[in-house]
Parts: structure tokens; sequence; C-alpha cells
């Protein structure tokens, strides 16, 4: 009890030793450290996390919902401009639960939970009607599953059976896409989604599918062939990873040769893509093979009619033969193959040869020189050996010798390596800042740590703390626990492996000579306080 009103007396003492702006600054502190610590509690406690019961709904639903949370007297939020409803985490399944047994939200995505409700008398027009809604409505959560897909609607026309195949009609579908980001899908994706749809609904063809976003941009491309186009995308693909693998081909070697940069290489490819099939029979007469042969035998016997019992004078015999012969049949079906190619058009430009020629001034110029035609000749030997060249075909190529523009190359090298270097030094001072950072804080941190310690000895006469524990040099690898204290046992135990700093000194004049430096610390507290 006596160290406890030693300590308040020693508190109100020093309190009453501050200035008034020290006073006010220490109340402000303390209030400030207590509000604090009021509101990190309450946001602990009792901060409630909210997750996503339902989003993108009409504004029918989210009314049904919204009345059914306030007649059950749950706590939720309405985002995203009344389509998006949320609620607290831990009730969010349950919610889900009870919200489908009373049969909301009742429109939105509909699939076949439709025929869960069994309507007697419904005719065969709604019961097709009923189908296609729920094939759009399942089709509609497959699609907002994939990434990047926010919200998705599915339109299906699935047209009337006809008696004649001439009458029939395809099916058609259009997506609309809400993206999360511009530019969210892929070629490969698109095409995804497009064979996903033609795959869920009977009769439904890729080409029959297109797909737009909410801001009307036709993200899918027809695969029939236009006739202003010419070539179809996936055609044109082909035809343009044809050329990209000759010209790395060609454009390699020369640069093994040449070098880099010395030489451009362009193919064009005409490729036919016209289907044929052809079925043909060819008959061989020469060659014949008896298939079948019939033979027939009648006889007959002439009589005198005078004697109806006498013998027979003379007896005819006829005979019959069929004979049917199979000839030879070739049947042949031939399907040419798609995307061969017709012809190929080569283009090369080969930079020449540059020295360095001492003119009349004494000056070095760097000279150009064409190649000699006969290195002109073999490096079009090697790139028509490259592209595959085939004289048959009418295959062409061109190689042209002629001077490359240099200023622009070197331009444009120059600003690489500038970037480049750029990117060096920018890399050097960004970890050179965060060096200067972590010194800095440091340094705040041991000042803010002394004055903590100073602060404490002064609230704290009876007992000194001890930053570092630092007994002797000799005792330096030693875990000691060390206790000081002035009247009462009140011991304050650290476990550290330190050597000597200043601050150690300090302490150790500090408790060599209290009264001198017990002296010195009051006159600079009330040179201080004067000065204030």
């Amino acid at each position: 009890m006596e160290y406890f009103k030693e300590l308040s007396s020693n508190v109100s003492e020093f309190i009453r030793k501050m200035s008034p702006s020290q006073v006010t600054m220490l109340i402000g502190v303390s209030l400030s450290i207590i509000v604090g610590l009021f509101v990190a509690a309450s946001w602990i406690g009792g901060e409630i996390n909210y997750s996503v019961l339902y989003s993108q709904m009409d504004a029918s639903e989210a009314a049904e919902v919204v009345m059914y949370l306030d007649e059950n007297n749950k706590s939720y939020k309405i985002t995203d401009g009344g389509r998006t409803i949320q609620v607290p985490s831990d009730e969010v399944y349950s919610l889900r639960i009870s919200l489908a047994s009373e049969g909301l939200p009742q429109s939105g995505n509909i699939g076949y939970s439709i025929f869960d409700q069994s309507n007697l008398g419904m005719t065969e027009f709604l019961q097709n009607l009923n189908f296609r809604r729920a094939l759009e409505g399942e089709l509609m959560k497959t699609i907002m599953q994939l990434n990047n897909v926010q919200a998705a609607r599915v339109h299906i026309v699935m047209p009337k059976d006809r008696l004649f195949r001439q009458d029939r009609k395809d099916a058609t579908a259009s997506i609309v896409l809400k993206l999360k980001k511009k530019g969210g899908l892929d070629k490969s994706q698109l095409s995804g989604i497009t064979h996903l749809v033609a795959s869920s609904v009977e009769g439904l063809k890729p080409e029959n599918i297109s797909i737009v976003d909410y801001h009307g941009n036709l993200l899918s491309s027809a695969n029939e062939t236009d006739v202003l186009a010419g070539l179809t995308t996936s055609q044109l693909e082909v035809r343009k990873n044809a050329e990209k693998y000759l010209e790395g081909k060609a454009q390699s070697m020369l640069d093994g040769v040449i070098g880099d940069g010395k030489s451009i290489i362009r193919v064009s490819v005409d490729m036919n893509f016209r289907q044929v099939e052809k079925t043909s029979e060819l008959y061989d007469p020469n060659s014949s093979v008896i298939r079948s042969e019939e033979k027939t035998e009648e006889s007959a016997a002439a009589t005198d009619k005078q004697d109806e019992f006498a013998e027979s004078k003379d007896d005819k015999k006829v005979e019959t033969s069929i004979a049917n012969y199979e000839i030879s049949k070739t049947v042949e079906h031939i399907v040419n193959s798609v995307g061969n190619i017709e012809r190929l058009t080569v283009a090369v430009m080969i930079d020449g040869i540059y020295k360095d020629v001492e003119n009349t001034e004494g000056v070095l110029e760097n000279i150009y020189e064409p190649r000699p035609q006969e290195e002109i000749d073999r490096l079009t030997a090697i790139v028509k050996s490259a592209v595959g060249f085939d004289q048959q075909r009418s295959d062409q190529i061109e190689v042209v010798n002629i001077p490359f523009d240099k200023q622009s190359m070197e331009h444009d090298q120059q600003q690489l390596d500038q970037m480049v270097q750029l990117e060096f030094y920018y890399d050097i001072a960004k970890k050179i800042g965060w060096g200067l950072l972590a010194i800095v804080v440091l340094f705040y941190a041991r000042s803010k740590a002394k004055r903590l310690f100073s602060s404490l000895g002064r609230l704290l006469p009876g007992v000194r703390v001890i930053p570092k524990t630092v007994i002797s040099e000799e005792e330096e690898d030693e875990e000691e626990s060390i206790a000081i204290e002035d009247e009462e046992p009140m011991p304050v135990v650290v476990k550290k492996k330190r050597k000597a700093t200043v601050v150690d000194s300090m302490q150790k004049v500090a408790n060599e000579k209290p009264e001198e430096v017990a002296r010195a610390i009051k006159t600079m507290m009330l040179e201080g306080t004067h000065n204030e």
C-alpha cells in the first residue's frame, strides 16, 4: 500500500510540475487512448460480416425477398442499386433454404425446377414453352459460373417440326453477356460458350449462335463463308499460321548465315479450301466371270395315228442354256483434303556489306557494298529449301539486295537501351528508398523507446527500468535474473545477451551517483518549466 501511495504522490507531483500545455496534451492523449480502446472493442465484438444472398435481381424479386426478411426480423443490406441483397454470413444458406421453401425468388434464372410444380390441364404449347424457359435458365446458370462473366441472358428459338425437309428451319440462339472487365473473354472462351450452347440444344449449329455484350458489341464471329469476305475467319487464321511458320523457318536460316537484322522475309500462301467428294464406278469389259447358269432340256416322240399302240418311229430333243456373266466393277469414293497449298510467293530483302573506308580527309566512313551475285544465289537456294519451293506449282521468289535504313534501327536500339537503363536505375533507387525508410523507422523506434524508458523512470522512482542487461564484460554471454529495488522488492527479470552500450554506461553512472543524476534531472525539468 505504501508503494502505491508513494506512486500516486509522485504522479501528482509530476503533473503539478507540468505546464498547462503539457497537462492539456496529456489529458487529450489519455482520452484518445480510452476512446480508441472503446471503439476497437466495440468494432471487434460487434462487427457483422455480410455476404451476398442474391445478386442481379429484378426490382420485383428484390421487393419480395426484402418483404420476407422484414417479416422475419432479419438484418440485411441492399447494394448495387437494389439488385444485390446481403445478409450476415452465418445466415446465408439457412435463408436461401427458407426462401426456396417459400418459392422465392419466383423469377430470374428458372431451371428444370419449373417442372416440379404439377399443373393439371396444361396444354402442349405451355409444356414446350416451359421446356424452353427451363433450358434457357440452366444455360444461364452454367455460363454465369465462368470467370469474368457477371451476368448472362440466353434466348433460344426452336422452330416447329415440319413434314417436308425443305420446309424445316434450323434452331437459333442469342446470348447476351455482362463481363466483369472489358475484353475479359478471348476467342477460345467464346468458342467454348458457343459449342456449349450448341451441344445443349437439339438441332442448333454453332454458326447459328450470336454472342453480344451489354454494350451491343458482337463478340462471336460467324463461321459460314461470306461471299464478300472470301475467306472465313478460321480459314484466314490457317493461312496466317502457315505464312508465319514458313517465314520463321527461312528467317532463322538466314539469321544464322548473315546475322540478325540483315534480312527480311515475307511469304504469301495461296491455299485451296474447296472440299470435293468424288464417287466413281469403273467397269472392265475384258474381265468377266459367270455369275449364274441355267440349262433346260425338252424331248418329244412322233407316233402313228392309226395304231395307237405302235411304237414311236422318230424322237425329238430340245436343249436351252442361259448363262449370266458378271463384269468386274471398281467403286471409288475420293474426298480431297482441305487447305492444300496451291502457290507460294516469297519476297526476301537482304542487306549489303558495310566497310570502313578512309576518305581523302583521313576520316573513316561506313561505305555500303552490295553482296556478290554468287552469294545471293546461294541465299536464294537456302530460302527455297526452307519454304518448300516447287517450280511445278508455279511458285515465285524474289530476292533483292538493298541497303537498310540504319538510322531508324539505331534510334530504336538507343531507345531500347535507354529503357533498360532507366529500369535498372529505377530498381536501384527503389531498393535504396526501402533501405532508407527502414533505417528511419529503426531510429524513430529507438528514440521512442528511450523516451518511454525515461518516462517510466520518472514515474516509478522506486524501480529503475533496465532496457539492456549487461553487468560486466565477463558475464555478457550468461543469462541472469536481475532484481533492482530501493525500498520494497519489485524485481524486474530480464534475460538477454547484449554487449555494453552508451545506455548501459549511463545506467552505471546512475547506479553509482544517483543523487547527482537526480539533481541534474530536476534542474533540467525546472529550466524547461521556466522556459515554457
